[in-house]
């Protein structure tokens, strides 16, 4: 059996019979320039810009049928004579 080396005992030292060692753990180091990116997704989510935005979407997919609707009413008339 290996035995951890003293310095990893003195961190985890033994309960009875059972010998505890620390584990690797994966971590990512971010860069200062960064947090504020990370600050911004942890923020709570704002519905009013959120609608405001679905609304402007929304008109403008409505807008865009109409004016669609027109222009192929144009070309059937220009097509029937």
């Amino acid at each position: 059996m290996n035995t951890p080396p003293p310095a990893v005992r003195s961190l985890c030292p033994d309960q009875g019979t059972q010998m505890f060692a620390p584990a690797g753990v994966q971590a990512y180091v971010i860069d200062p320039s960064q947090q504020g990116n990370f600050e911004a997704a942890t923020e709570p989510f704002d519905y009013g810009y959120a609608s405001g935005i679905w609304s402007l979407a929304f008109s403008m997919i409505v807008g865009l049928y109409f004016v669609s609707q027109g222009i192929g009413s144009a070309l059937g008339v220009i097509r029937r004579g």
